[in-house]
């Protein structure tokens, strides 16, 4: 992305205790009898200093709403096959998140999730079953609102943001300097408390902390090093050291998701990567990325995602203002730009991969790289086997207006294979890409199995982020 674009005291104990008590009983209400999640408005709060979600300067932001189900005489659909990898432990390397007791009341939903059955005291619900039960117990709207990733405005919890999670159900927010969304520490920590607060599914609330020109809390936090300068240092404990502080930095403001590390394979100058690539051999960029990448993902509190694929290293033009063609060989993409992706997605520790907006030649030279099925399920997700969530970079780039409204674009991402779609800043920009997806519903482009496969990888993200907590007895 490019640096410029639109991530308690014992006083305060009290505060805390009825801020997460508020949080769960939200959760339950908006799910109601039925498991369905219903839509309440939610009124936009004072600026974020004078929210009841007020909280000190050094007080860490804590993501407690949980979601959990009514009972459910419907089967349990089947774990999607393009998913069917998310359930396997190999791919969960972050610690599981603690189970949450069934609340009173609910001991019936063991039952409903297998057909036929009692309730019976000891039986457990696996993460693939009780994700599995959301999805059943979501309408379309809902499904669509959690694959947006939206951006916001100012420094509060105003009212676009409100109608955003509230009306439209988004599934993650992206905060932007440039956007004017970080102020102040406790700003920053109260914003982020309010959306979780008044979001029935928790949000993926993330950033693009890569430090250097991209260091989104520098004014916060102090100056972050450059990826090329921790490159320089052929050290990957450096490298895996920045990732624990830069996850215990985000966590403490309540993000969950940072958008680095970037992979990219520097070959040429160009001006939107200027210390931002951990170097120019694959090899390299390979050790300090997956370093930084398990630094930060360490704690279990942080994700990171690997961008941009398929790759910028050897292109000159940024994706924000023009169309990159990339035109590498295979041969060349899979030696350099694609192998820190396929090494890293082997070893089991990567959970998101942001896909970029350009024309590779030698493999789709008609869409652009978000847009191809070619890129984004034939080569990322089949041919490197990943089973993760893939998000667009902004659907708002000059890459991809200069071929398409966001309705459509919003669309083809989906046929294309990705999952989360990054580009609305608005409610109504929210509204034109769920319309253009349920167009192409309509027109056969796009199956509901296609959405259900989507929203099961962000869902399973959030169980692994420790947002979804399973029910027990």
């Amino acid at each position: 992305m490019n640096p410029d674009s639109p991530e308690c005291s014992g006083e305060q104990q009290g505060d805390q205790n009825e801020l997460e008590d508020t949080v769960k009983q939200r959760s339950l209400k908006a799910l109601g009898t039925t498991g369905i999640l219903k839509k309440e408005p939610v009124e936009a709060t004072e600026p974020a200093g004078a929210t009841d979600a007020n909280l000190p300067e050094d007080a860490p932001v804590e993501t407690t709403n949980t979601v959990e189900l009514e009972n459910s005489s419907e089967e349990v659909p089947d774990v999607p096959d393009s998913a069917a990898a998310m359930g396997d432990s190999s791919m969960l390397p972050i610690d599981r998140p603690q189970k949450a007791p069934l609340p009173r009341g609910r001991a019936i939903l063991l039952a409903a999730l297998t057909p036929g059955a009692t309730a019976q005291p000891t039986q457990q619900v696996t993460p693939q079953e009780y994700i599995n039960a959301i999805i059943q117990n979501m309408t379309l709207d809902q499904k669509l609102g959690q694959m947006m990733i939206v951006q916001f405005v100012g420094p509060d919890y105003g009212l676009d943001l409100s109608t955003m999670i509230n009306q439209y159900n988004v599934g993650a927010v992206l905060l932007f300097t440039v956007n004017n969304n970080i102020q102040s520490k406790n700003q920053l920590r109260n914003v982020t408390a309010q959306m979780q607060k008044n979001s029935a599914i928790p949000l993926v609330i993330a950033i693009d902390q890569e430090g250097g020109t991209v260091d989104r809390l520098a004014s916060l936090d102090g100056p972050h090093p450059s990826a090329t300068s921790i490159g320089a240092t052929d050290d990957p404990n450096k490298a895996m050291v920045q990732g624990i502080e830069d996850a215990r930095d985000l966590s403490s403001y309540g993000f969950n998701l940072n958008l680095a590390p970037v992979v990219d394979v520097n070959n040429i100058y160009n001006d939107q990567l200027n210390l931002r690539t951990f170097g120019k051999n694959p090899t390299i960029v390979t050790q300090m990325a997956g370093a930084y990448l398990h630094g930060l993902q360490q704690s279990g509190k942080v994700l990171g995602a690997l961008k941009h694929f398929p790759g910028l290293g050897d292109v000159a033009n940024d994706p924000h203002i023009s169309v990159p063609r990339l035109t590498r060989s295979l041969s060349q993409l899979e030696s350099i730009d694609w192998a820190p992706y396929r090494s890293l997605i082997q070893q089991g520790n990567v959970h998101m991969v942001m896909v970029t907006h350009e024309i590779v030649t030698s493999v789709d030279n008609t869409q652009p790289s978000s847009l191809s099925y070619k890129l984004v399920t034939g080569i990322l997700r089949n041919q490197m086997g990943f089973q993760g969530v893939i998000m667009t970079d902004s659907l708002t780039m000059e890459g991809i207006t200069a071929f398409y409204s966001p309705g459509q674009a919003a669309a083809l991402a989906i046929e294309a294979g990705s999952d989360l779609l990054m580009g609305a800043r608005s409610p109504d920009e929210v509204a034109v890409m769920i319309n253009g997806i349920k167009q192409a519903i309509n027109a056969g482009q796009i199956s509901q199995k296609r959405i259900n496969d989507s929203v099961y990888r962000i869902l399973m993200l959030k169980y692994q982020m420790g947002l979804l907590h399973i029910p027990t007895t």
